[in-house]
């Protein structure tokens, strides 16, 4: 028989820190009187970063099934943090795009971001930092 041991393997312990990551990031946005997903807050931070993009690329920089982005973008748009307008180079996209008050919800919202990621990085120093982020850069890179 196969034995296999979970806390070696790299899939797990990847899994198990972004869960725990996403609900000590969903729990803080609670305290702080936000109800929002850690995946609600990627997108969120995409759409800062990269401006208006059609629901297909926002899926593919998620890396998430259509499904999936179908059901992300339309709670966004439930809680008035995007909006989706037609593109003016093709009428048949529509384009989606920050509303001020998501604008307003990230920043209520970063600092508890960042309180969870130094928590997360607890003891940690820079270099450990440095090389934890270009390790799990390049697994991303060869999985893509």
């Amino acid at each position: 028989m196969v034995t296999f041991d979970r806390n070696k393997s790299l899939g797990h312990l990847a899994g198990l820190a972004s869960r725990l990551l996403s609900n000590s990031l969903a729990k803080g946005f609670r305290k702080a009187g936000v109800v929002m997903t850690a995946e609600q807050w990627g997108a969120l931070i995409v759409l800062l970063n990269d401006d208006a993009m059609t629901q297909g690329h926002l899926g593919e920089k998620l890396y998430l099934e259509k499904s999936s982005v179908s059901r992300l973008v339309n709670g966004l748009e439930k809680h008035g943090w995007i909006v989706r307008k037609k593109s003016e180079n093709d009428s048949r996209q529509k384009l989606i795009s920050l509303t001020e008050e998501a604008v307003t919800t990230l920043e209520r919202c970063a600092s508890v971001a960042w309180d969870v990621l130094e928590e997360a990085q607890h003891g940690m120093s820079e270099d450990e930092r440095i090389v934890c982020r270009s390790f799990l850069s390049r697994i991303i890179s060869n999985l893509e």
